[in-house]
């Protein structure tokens, strides 16, 4: 089913962005060329950018959001940088955090002030870098020498932390080697937690040993890559309908069971009311459409929900937090709710239900 929501996702927020006139941030596509901001180039806004190859070069006051062939960032990036690509190769300086999945990702003679997130085959994050944050990484093959002022969390098939590593706090892996190389150089302020699995009594049995740490391994980063898209489809819905997206949130707080109500009968009525649409010709659009609605309306309802929890945390604690990350933390605290056993698929359901209730009801609401 994911297979289904994530292109069709892209096409109805590619058709949006790319149509709409007047936008809070800069859009640049060249989907078979390249896109090069210049050093002397000042971007005073949001940046998105589709391209084969990209690189920037100059200096943007947003953050940025890149999906390409080929990545190369030597310039300034003042927010978060969001990217996609097949290689990226980050040599300039990002204040905010980094998220990046790709084949290759190389840092090198690079600052990061946030947290560096990345999913890769390879990662090389050279000693003449910086991390102000934590890094989380998931890769077959994960090379640090650098400064990280906190924590690293990494799972990895091979991981190798260089004589010019300094790790602020702690240090997390799972590794598919019987050791990490762990230079005798490196400063680790924190402790060294290694992921351990029993060694089996023969080595038919030990991939049985290893098939429940794989799968939960995989969980977890699938669950942050999830998190990542989830993120930017919601940063897209905010900066682009805004006003929908408050509105609809505030449906779940105001009317919770009403909207989980409506969300429950909604889901069970679909496939009868497909079927009652389908058996006649002139029903087969409408069905395809219902069924399209559908598919958007469950992936927007975590999101939804997500807005409106993080909203209700951000008001018990008295946090004075934007609208943007009141919608990611209360993404994460649910992301991180459905790891609990038994419990984590009924929450799957309430969130599901009471998202796609409030879309149904402002749907039909007079609210512009």
């Amino acid at each position: 089913m994911r297979r289904i929501i994530t292109p069709l996702l892209i096409l109805i927020f590619s058709f949006f962005i790319f149509s709409v006139t007047s936008v809070s941030a800069k859009v640049i596509t060249d989907e078979k060329g390249s896109v090069n901001v210049g050093k002397t180039e000042v971007v005073n806004d949001d940046l998105f950018i589709g391209a084969q190859n990209v690189e920037i070069a100059g200096t943007v006051n947003g953050d940025v959001f890149i999906g390409a062939q080929t990545v190369k960032i030597s310039g300034i990036i003042n927010g978060n940088l969001h990217v996609g690509a097949n290689t990226i190769d980050l040599r300039g300086t990002v204040k905010g955090n980094v998220y990046a999945g790709a084949q290759s990702i190389s840092v090198g003679s690079s600052t990061i002030g946030g947290s560096l997130l990345v999913g890769a085959a390879t990662v090389n994050i050279d000693k003449d870098s910086s991390i102000g944050g934590s890094i989380l990484a998931g890769a077959g093959a994960i090379t640090i020498d650098s400064q990280v002022k906190r924590s690293v969390y990494a799972g990895t098939g091979s991981l190798t932390i260089g004589s010019d590593a300094r790790i602020g706090k702690d240090l997390y892996y799972s590794s598919g080697q019987e050791q990490a190389n762990i230079s005798s150089s490196a400063k680790i302020a924190g402790t060294i937690y290694k992921s351990e699995v029993a060694k089996a009594q023969s080595n038919i049995l030990r991939p049985q040993k290893l098939t429940p740490v794989a799968i939960n391994t995989a969980k977890v980063f699938t669950t942050l890559f999830s998190f990542i898209g989830a993120l930017i489809v919601g940063f897209l819905y905010l900066k682009l309908f805004g006003k929908h997206f408050t509105q609809t949130a505030n449906i779940v707080t105001k009317s919770f069971w009403k909207g989980l109500g409506v969300g429950f009968l909604v889901t069970i009525a679909l496939i009868p009311g497909l079927i009652i649409l389908l058996i006649t010709a002139v029903g087969i659009p409408l069905a395809g459409l219902a069924f399209l609605i559908f598919l958007l309306y469950s992936y927007l309802a975590k999101i939804i929900v997500g807005l409106a929890f993080g909203d209700w945390v951000s008001k018990k604690f008295k946090l004075k937090v934007s609208v943007f990350w009141s919608f990611a933390l209360g993404l994460f605290i649910i992301d991180i709710l459905k790891f609990i056993p038994r419990v984590g698929f009924l929450i799957t359901l309430v969130v599901l239900w009471t998202g796609l209730g409030a879309l149904t009801l402002r749907m039909f609401s007079k609210s512009n």
